[in-house]
């Protein structure tokens, strides 16, 4: 990834100006480095190794800091004029300036050029970028001892300090994933290490490990399938292997550098794979004892997937208007940001909304312990209640926040790729990232109604429904990318309405619904994921 960048040292002597002309006339990122600044090469490799989409600099938590961080983005910064109202970060002296925001950065950087106001150089950019709204990412270094002077003794005692420093260990460390739930930062990353190093020495991929942890989650579904205790013992142990497995695809590619588009779907669309293949696997057990529990399978699985693509694109939507700035005028000394302090959360309360925000961790757990406890009937039992009560605490939440948004959407193309049906292109409704979630839902429903009423095979009911919601979580994952599906593979989908007319006129002619398992199977699973790699592959190239 250093193939498309430029470096470029900044002491006192060097001029805005400069910086200017050595952007404006390559294609290539710029990396600015202050010359008294020491940070350990895996940090650097932040900015220099990790695939960056935008204008992206080094900082470190620092309470009552000279630099700002919300909403994932830098928001306020200082140099030795500027100053800002409130600050939780320290800036490292090191940016990398994107060639994907190069008009932008050229204009404010072109305004502020001529600038009389002191401070060093990168300081001054990063100020001018900022109040110029520019999109600017931050990159955390935690973990390892920098500094940023011009003492240069401090520096030399800092180089030392580095060098003394495990560098594999470190790296290890930063490959850990930031913000993740409670059981896996506190048991399944303390194990998924092990492994992560393990295959760091066997030279393996990260879509390698991540194909491992899908076979073992599928002979995890196998075992759950019998019925019997033991069966299902071996099944929950062998879907939490496949979890700590799962880890490991990330940790790995965080570790080597190894980043890619299909690697991130790859990852994602087998974790629901596997997830629904063992609610198949549990109610198909079950019914060797005689138990029927397709039903609450079915909702399970329709209710997680109107929980997950609810998730995303929330978070998305929520992400780009709580990002949002005004520019602000370069030559102002202070930004005027007024903190508003919040009641700090107790170590417990934090983890406890963690948890109860079910996230795959916890769910996996759930799902292994108390299908060993009680069998499939006491899973669908414990997960509809346990995921009932998270949604209703996180969804309290995301309206109220929903609530005080401008009418006005955002990212329409986001949400509109994933209707799978007519657009409504005059809507203003800001509540428009459930929309997806609530199709799914409505057309989930109507299976679940069909498996009630009719006497149709339950298990095949389920596997149709299952092959059409991976549609779903597709075409969201497609958007997620800025893409959409192409519009021969959606017209081969029959969109929602079509297909449930091509379902209900196959069951009144009393043809076997196997023959659509088969067709949409292969078109989801097959074709569809086929022409999505392809396309990966072409663009590559």
């Amino acid at each position: 990834m250093t193939a498309n960048l430029r470096t470029l040292d900044v002491d006192q002597g060097t001029k805005i100006s400069e910086v200017l002309a050595a952007f404006q006339s390559s294609n290539q990122d710029l990396l600015l480095v202050d010359v008294n600044t020491v940070v350990t090469k895996p940090h650097l490799e932040l900015l220099t190794d990790y695939p960056r989409t935008v204008t992206t600099a080094l900082v470190s938590k620092l309470k009552d800091g000279e630099t700002r961080v919300s909403q994932g983005r830098i928001t306020g910064a200082t140099s030795g004029y500027h100053e800002v109202g409130y600050g939780n970060h320290t800036f490292l002296g090191i940016i990398r300036l994107s060639q994907t925001q190069k008009a932008e950065i050229i204009e404010a950087l072109s305004r502020v050029k001529d600038t009389n106001h002191s401070g060093n150089t990168i300081d001054l950019i990063l100020v001018a970028l900022v109040r110029a709204a520019i999109v600017i990412a931050p990159a955390d270094v935690a973990g390892a001892p920098f500094i940023r002077s011009n003492n240069a003794n401090d520096r030399d005692a800092t180089k030392n300090q580095i060098a003394a420093l495990n560098d594999a260990r470190l790296r290890l460390k930063l490959a850990n994933r930031a913000n993740d739930g409670f059981y896996s930062v506190f048991f399944l990353r303390k194990i998924s290490k092990l492994f992560t190093w393990l295959a760091v020495q066997l030279k393996m991929t990260p879509n390698q490990v991540t194909l491992i942890s899908f076979a073992i989650g599928l002979f995890s579904a196998y075992e759950f399938s019998k019925g019997n205790f033991w069966a299902i013992f071996a099944g929950a142990a062998l879907l939490q292997l496949s979890i700590i497995i799962d880890c490991v695809d990330g940790e790995l590619a965080r570790y080597t550098r190894q980043f890619s588009q299909l690697g991130a779907w790859l990852d994602a669309i087998t974790d629901r794979i596997k997830e629904y293949l063992v609610f198949f696997a549990l109610a198909y057990g079950a019914a060797k004892n005689g138990r029927d529990l397709w039903i609450p399978a079915m909702g399970m699985m329709l209710f997680q997937t109107f929980r997950h693509l609810s998730d995303y694109n929330f978070a998305r939507i929520n992400k780009i208007r709580s990002s949002h700035l005004e520019p602000l005028d370069f030559n102002l000394k202070n930004d005027g940001f007024v903190s508003v302090e919040r009641e700090k959360k107790t170590r417990l309360e934090y983890w406890s909304k963690k948890a109860l925000q079910f996230p795959i961790g916890e769910r996996w757990l759930v799902i292994s312990a108390s299908s060993v406890i009680g069998g499939a009937a006491f899973t669908f039992t414990v997960m509809p209640i346990l995921s009932l009560i998270s949604i209703a605490l996180v969804f309290r939440g995301r309206f109220i926040k929903t609530i005080t948004w401008p009418k006005d959407r955002v990212n329409k193309n986001l949400i509109d790729d994933q209707l799978d049906s007519i657009k409504n292109k005059s809507s203003t409704n800001r509540f428009d990232w459930l929309e997806p979630s609530l199709l799914r839902l409505l057309e989930g429903a109507i299976f679940i109604e069909l498996a009630v009423v009719t006497s149709l095979d339950r298990s095949i009911i389920f596997l149709l429904l299952f092959a059409i919601l991976f549609n779903h979580y597709d075409n969201m994952y497609r958007a997620l990318q800025g893409e959409r599906k192409p519009t021969w593979l959606s017209i081969a989908g029959g969109y929602i309405f079509g297909r449930l007319l091509l379902i209900a006129l196959w069951i009144w002619l009393g043809w076997s619904l196997t023959i659509l398992v088969y067709y949409f199977s292969a078109l989801f699973f097959i074709v569809s994921s086929t022409q999505w790699i392809l396309s990966r592959k072409v663009k590559a190239d």
